[in-house]
Order: structure tokens, then sequence, then C-alpha cells
């Protein structure tokens, strides 16, 4: 089941046919997009198609219309009930920013898309808005995402999220972890926690890029630009495998970053690492 705030059902053709073609078929693939956002999370007909889905992917288009029906709702109690019962789940562009422990919502930042400058140069900027511990997956714990990374370039947002995760006080300065995705590019989950990056044949830049934090950040607050050392940042390409419970990986780019004054500075020369080594 494909859930959706915006759009049409054009993944259905899309799915059906592309499981069909590796030699996993599907019975069915449908689409429910939802359009009213006050009404859904109580939503009778959409709690049932969630509890009888085998397999649920969200699509993009803005988080803050997912955050806006699923925060405290039956339909999100019955969404983390089924991925608790291991059904395979997933999403794409915002459907990824939903993963996480922690999401940017962009719900302060209206129709404003949040640029890595702004977030850098003010982290409380009035733009940056988050809401904690919407979807529960088995290793979403402590870990903030982000998307379209690298073509957007938003690894100063990413990392100035990071930042805010610990100056709020929902991670410590070693416990803050984020996982941010390249376009073109996917991160696949086995229930242990291994992973493995794929990737759009033909793709552009197409990577995964792991952070973990080592300490709290030296300046956070509002109106400052920020100051944030040693994040480590394991960078995935296609083909690259990496373990969430234990945080390591192979066939990756592992370098360091620092911000200073709200300037990134990479242990590689390159803020985005460079290529597979």
């Amino acid at each position: 089941m494909v859930i959706r705030a915006t759009g049409t059902d054009a993944y259905n053709s899309y799915i059906y046919d592309l499981a069909k073609s590796i030699g996993k078929p599907l019975n069915s693939v449908s689409t429910i997009v939802v359009d009213d956002l006050i009404r859904a999370g109580s939503d009778s007909s959409l709690i049932d198609k969630i509890n009888k889905a085998e397999g649920i992917f969200f699509a993009g288009g803005n988080q803050a219309d997912y955050v806006d029906f699923l925060k405290g709702s039956p339909a999100l109690t019955a969404l983390n009930n089924r991925i608790n019962q291991g059904i395979p789940f997933g999403g794409t562009s915002a459907g990824t920013m939903i993963q996480g422990d922690h999401v940017y919502d962009s719900i302060s930042a209206g129709s404003t898309t949040l640029d890595s400058k702004t977030a850098l140069n003010n982290p409380y900027s009035s733009l940056i808005s988050f809401t904690d511990y919407l979807i529960q997956t088995p290793h979403n714990n402590n870990i903030q995402t982000d998307t379209h990374f690298e073509q957007r370039d938003r690894m100063g947002r990413f990392l100035t999220f990071l930042a805010r995760n610990i100056q709020d006080g929902e991670e410590t300065g070693t416990s803050a972890k984020g996982i941010a995705v390249n376009e073109q590019s996917a991160l696949l989950v086995e229930k242990d926690g291994s992973a493995k990056v794929v990737t759009q044949p033909g793709s552009t830049n197409a990577a995964v890029y792991l952070a973990k934090t080592s300490k709290a950040p030296t300046t956070c607050i509002s109106g400052q630009p920020l100051t944030f050392d040693n994040i480590s940042i394991y960078k995935l390409f296609n083909g690259s495998t990496f373990n969430l419970s234990t945080w390591t990986g192979s066939g990756g780019l592992a370098y360091t970053l620092n911000v200073n004054g709200g300037v990134i500075t990479s242990s590689t020369g390159k803020v985005y690492g460079g290529n597979q080594p």
C-alpha cells in the first residue's frame, strides 16, 4: 500500500511491474491519497487498510502533511503496530524524512525551503521545527534523516539538525546519529540492522551518508552561527554495506566534518567526502 498526501496512483503499476520483473510478483498494489489531513488519522477505512497491508510505502511531497495527520492518531498506532509485526516499510523524499526518531517536520517553514546557509548561520531559525518519535522502526533510534542530500547541498542543515537534537536534550553528545540519502539512492535495512545501498543505474552522485556525533556542539544558540566539531561521516556507495546496530560499514568512505562559525571543513577537503576508496 502506498500512502501519499498529494498526487496520483502512478506508483501502482510501477511497483507491480517491478516486483514481477524480479520474480517477486505481488497480489496487488493500491494507493491512498490522504486529502483530508484533519480526519485521516482517525479514518476507520484507512486504519483498516493499514492493518491489512503487507507492505507500506510513503511517497514524496511535504512531510508536514504526514506529521499533521499521523501525530497522536489511531492511524499512527496501527502503522507502528504493523511495522513492529515485521511488514516491509519505506518511503521516498518526505516519506524518508518521517522515518527517524527526530523529524525535521517543515511545519514552521511552510512553503519556504530551509537551506544549509540559513541553518548554519542560525540553528534556531524560525524555519526549523521538529517532531520527535513519530514512526518507530526497529533501527531508527537516535536517528535524524534528510533527503535530496548532495543534490540540494543539505549537509549544513543536516549537521544543524544533529546539533539541535543534542542541544534540545533529545540526544547526548555521543548518541546523535543521522542518515542522509542522495537522489536515486536507497538504504535497504534488514530486521537485524544490516543494510545495503542500491542505486539507480546511470545515476549521478548516488550515495547514502551515515553520521554520528562524538560530543555536544560548542555553540548552538539562537542568532549565532553553529560551531560543532568531530562529526564522523561514513559515505556509502552502490553495494556498500552498513550495520545500524554496530554502526560499522564496509565498502564506504570514512571521514570527519567540523563546523566553525557556520563554516564546514572536511578531513578529505570535500564536504561530501569524495569518491569511493
